[in-house]
């Protein structure tokens, strides 16, 4: 496209927001456009066999896009949608989680019914049906874009997709947090564009499903924008802004091809950030507005005549599907039942109940320190959060949700009480998890690390609004360790520990802290003592990691066993594998294992199993390979 034509297009753009902005409160959605419900505006099958590009924003905040109301914010081109389309000004995810979140958009299925509750310890069950399926089944060809590991093929959102393209880039590769690697929306953009173009040039007459995924508004925020003087101290927004100029080239491509009348755009975030409200830096562990509210517009100027909002009813990310099928005149597959379980509704209804409620629920805190989940109902006007200290707010009157009217003799608890364990109690959703078996409980017990039999966690679970202080500091020492100061991550790690003894990230913060500063059987006690209590994953790995660094080779190769037991498909295995035979100075196994974890686990591992091969090759000596460099 010539510099004139995208020239042309950013003016164009520029003009229609500002048509469309007039006075609003503080952070609310510009309301130029008429409110509306989109039923009235738009009918089923009105966009029988158009195109559907969903693009998902990972990590957005509604309140930090220009067309939901910050004047400070750099997003034309996700606002530029607004002007032919419905903004939805009270919209939610079910889980400010994005793999389940993602799980929730696709199926059209709360978490309770689809089963996947956190990032990476579950895989969405063959046995439930996709948008994609359902697309493909009417003849679209589908292809997801995927800007993050967390959303890799193996985790089941690839079902119905013809192509589901993710490749690490070597800026997106995180040593410390392989399970986070990345590539940025540039990255995304090229590979959409050039699909587009593969298209254009074969002249398909099939519609298409595109999924796009923007990763680059997650922690680190660090994007190309950032060095610009008005983003120094914005870095959170600056990614956002940058994943607005990539989707404006997407735009701009539809637009030059003539497809922009044809293709029903849907732009959602899967979750917020808190970015410190209610003391959550960042998002998972709570309920609150700053990370379950989310932005969600449905765009096509052949269907709509201006820009529309809906602002009198709360809608949610469950929505998504039955929405968009309705809206393309296909037939959903799922059979849920709407208002009753918790699942999605068509927007495009007229029968919606005022007083909807959506579920809304959060695993994390328990997965990640073993303190109380979250589950709660949103309406409205209104949210209940089931916690150890239970909560109600009104919305309307309070949305930032500072003044709990919880009281158990209210009649409204009651029945929000009675509606949400009815959803709780009937949850099964079939997704792969990672429960250890029976066989997997023999084999820590004969390790020695775990009882045989389970043992339920005994007591109140923590309530997570009450323990953000204590998560604040695990993710300061991490800092710390970061940043090489051991003894001072060592001495608030233990102090976490103490008060958390269950917080993960904190006891591997501590343990290779340990290892750094020379306390090796320290490192390897603690683990143990941890695996004990908690048989988790993440722990068994760092026990790997430790009994590697203090050359107990035996126990270390029993660990693994395990290791790959809980987790057959992770790379890390074989790659620790490598590690051993490196420090036994069998180097050729040592390839051989490393060659394993690329063909195994190459969006993962790939670079830094290269790198080890590498490093052989340079006959560098074998006590730099070191397995602690990824925790």
């Amino acid at each position: 496209m010539s510099r004139i034509r995208w020239a042309l297009i950013i003016i164009v753009v520029v003009l229609a927001v500002a048509g469309w902005i007039i006075l609003r409160g503080p952070g609310e959605p510009r309301s130029a456009s008429r409110s509306a419900d989109l039923g009235t505006l738009v009918g089923g099958g009105d966009a029988q066999g158009y195109n559907l590009l969903l693009v998902t924003l990972d990590t957005v905040r509604a309140d930090r896009l220009g067309c939901y109301g910050d004047d400070q914010a750099e997003t034309p081109f996700i606002d530029s949608l607004c002007s032919s389309g419905v903004l939805f000004s009270d919209a939610v995810t079910s889980v400010p989680i994005t793999l389940p979140s993602h799980a929730t958009i696709l199926t059209g299925l709360s978490p309770a019914s689809h089963g996947v509750l956190d990032n990476g310890i579950y895989r969405l069950g063959e046995e439930h049906s996709t948008l994609a399926e359902g697309l493909r089944s009417h003849g679209y060809e589908t292809a997801a874009f995927i800007g993050c590991f967390v959303l890799d093929a193996r985790f089941g959102l690839d079902q119905g997709f013809d192509r589901y393209d993710f490749e690490v880039t070597a800026d997106g590769y995180r040593a410390g947090m392989l399970d986070f690697n990345e590539r940025p929306a540039s990255a995304v953009t090229d590979s959409v564009l050039s699909w587009l173009g593969a298209r254009d040039r074969s002249d398909r007459e099939s519609p298409f499903f595109a999924w796009v995924h923007y990763f680059d508004p997650h922690l680190p925020y660090d994007s190309p924008l950032q060095a610009l003087t008005r983003f120094r101290s914005r870095p959170y927004d600056a990614e956002i802004a940058f994943v607005d100029q990539q989707f404006g080239r997407l735009l701009a491509e539809l637009e030059r091809t003539d497809q922009l009348g044809n293709t029903v755009i849907v732009v959602v975030s899967d979750h917020g950030e808190a970015l410190g409200e209610h003391g959550e830096p960042t998002h998972g562990m709570l309920l609150y507005r700053p990370t379950v509210r989310v932005p969600f517009i449905i765009s096509c100027p052949s269907l709509f005549d201006g820009a529309y909002h809906v602002s009198d009813q709360v809608v949610g990310l469950v929505d998504v599907r039955a929405t968009v099928e309705d809206l393309l005149g296909v037939a959903s597959s799922e059979g849920t039942v709407p208002g009753e379980d918790g699942d999605g509704w068509s927007l495009l209804r007229p029968d919606i109940p005022a007083d909807r409620t959506i579920y809304i629920e959060t695993e994390m805190p328990l997965n990640m320190a073993g303190w109380s989940p979250l589950y709660g109902l949103r309406s409205h006007e209104r949210k209940y959060i089931l916690a150890p200290q239970p909560e109600l707010y009104d919305l309307a009157a309070d949305p930032a949700e500072s003044r709990n009217l919880y009281s158990s003799d209210s009649a409204e608890v009651r029945d929000l009480s009675e509606r949400l364990s009815s959803i709780i109690e009937t949850a099964d959703g079939g997704a792969e998890g990672r429960d250890l078996s029976d066989e997997e409980r023999e084999r820590l017990a004969a390790l020695g690390y775990v009882q045989a039999t389970a043992a339920p966690r005994g007591g109140t679970l923590a309530d997570p609004k009450d323990m953000m202080h204590v998560h604040n500091e695990a993710l300061r020492a991490e800092r710390l360790y970061g940043e090489r100061r051991y003894e001072e991550a060592a001495a608030l790690a233990a102090d976490v520990v103490g008060r958390s003894p269950e917080c993960t990230q904190a006891i591997r913060v501590l343990s290779f802290s340990y290892l750094r500063l020379g306390r090796a059987d320290e490192a390897v006690d603690l683990l143990r003592t941890s695996v004990r209590r908690c048989p988790d994953v993440f722990l068994v790995r760092s026990l790997v990691q430790a009994l590697i660094m203090r050359e107990e080779y035996a126990e270390a190769e029993d660990a693994l066993e395990l290791y790959e037991s809980l987790d057959p498909r992770d790379g890390r295995v074989p790659l620790l594998r490598g590690d051993i035979r490196v420090r036994q100075g069998r180097h050729a196994d040592a390839v051989a294992e490393y060659e394993r974890a690329l063909l195994l686990d190459e969006q993962r591992v790939g670079i830094v199993a290269r790198e080890r091969m590498s490093r052989l090759e340079g006959t560098v000596p074998a006590a730099s390979q070191d397995p602690v460099r990824e925790r």
